[in-house]
């Protein structure tokens, strides 16, 4: 069945407001930044009205150059919208730090749904793992990052990369899963198990929720969550052998709740992370991103930093 006519009009209504209120925020993230290769709007799939990724690294970043860390970045937008172009202003901060950014689309839901966008996603990364040696990429060190929805699709892609059993149950096809292995996750107000979240309380969690499964809200009832978790709630597979994470939460964010529980469960299970959260004009759900203008911003950034290269130093 899926989406009702109404529900895919919801869905369509909030696609096309939250696109045009993150357009305001272009004046208050953007930096400039000396010395950035930039190659923007790189298409990674034959197939996907989104499937287009940007590379952004230092100029002297080269074959001929130390290897560096990539940091493979996903937009958020409740799986049904999120401007690729805006997360550029993050990546440059990351870019300017010595990594190697991957800037991440995927179709949104009316044009996709679960499992569509994490296949999409593993086909963005072997196009980037592809080209790692031309764009002098450490494979060992990668970082899996996203915000709202977009950590929870990077905490999904380290679920299954250390689950390969879910490649299968998934049905993903990426040539580099016998040797892929995530170093770390920057986890940003992510959502890590979806039908709880869809409890919070978040504006239009539900309506996101059912668009990015692609059911109707009768559908989304009757349905049996427990086996939907097995392939779409991330924080399943945070055991020992998840990737150490650096998680970011707000302090007014309605999905606060989720980074604190897969901090508890990673911590329960030994796996180093830590849980940065947010205050004053960054303390709205993911704004984290302003390393501009925040104070918290600009010392989460730091500490992400700093927590990264620790990871990387063991």
């Amino acid at each position: 069945m899926g989406l009702t006519k109404f529900e895919r009009a919801q869905v369509k209504a909030i696609e096309f407001c939250a696109n045009r209120v993150e357009t305001t925020y272009y004046p208050l993230l953007a930096k400039r930044y000396k010395g950035l290769e930039k190659q923007k709007d790189l298409r990674y799939a034959p197939e996907g009205k989104r499937a287009f990724l940007d590379i952004i690294r230092k100029a002297d970043a080269s074959e001929a150059a130390a290897e560096r860390p990539l940091l493979f970045y996903i937009h958020g937008g409740g799986w049904a919208s999120g401007l690729r172009r805006l997360r550029r202003f993050y990546c440059y901060h990351w870019a300017d730090k010595g990594y190697i950014c991957a800037n991440v689309g995927y179709d949104y839901a009316l044009d996709a749904k679960h499992p569509d966008h994490i296949k999409q996603l593993f086909k963005a990364m072997e196009y980037v793992l592809d080209r790692a040696e031309e764009l002098g990429i450490d494979a060992n060190r990668i970082v899996l990052g996203g915000e709202s929805a977009g950590g929870h699709l990077a905490a999904l892609m380290a679920a299954i990369a250390t689950h390969p059993e879910l490649y299968e149950l998934i049905g993903i096809d990426f040539k580099y899963k016998s040797r892929f292995t995530p170093a770390a996750c920057l986890l940003l107000s992510g959502i890590y198990e979806p039908f709880r979240a869809a409890e919070t309380g978040f504006p239009f969690i539900w309506v996101y929720t059912r668009a990015f499964l692609g059911y109707s809200r009768k559908e989304c009832e009757e349905a049996d969550t427990a086996v939907l978790n097995r392939t779409c709630a991330p924080e399943l597979y945070a055991d020992s052998a998840f990737p150490p994470s650096f998680i970011i939460g707000s302090v007014k964010d309605k999905l606060l709740p989720e980074s604190y529980s897969l901090r508890a469960r990673l911590r329960a299970a030994g796996v180093p992370c830590e849980l940065f959260v947010c205050k004053g004009i960054n303390g709205m759900h993911a704004a984290a991103l302003d390393t501009v203008h925040g104070k918290w911003g600009k010392e989460c950034f730091e500490k992400a930093a700093e927590f990264m290269q620790t990871v990387f130093n063991k």
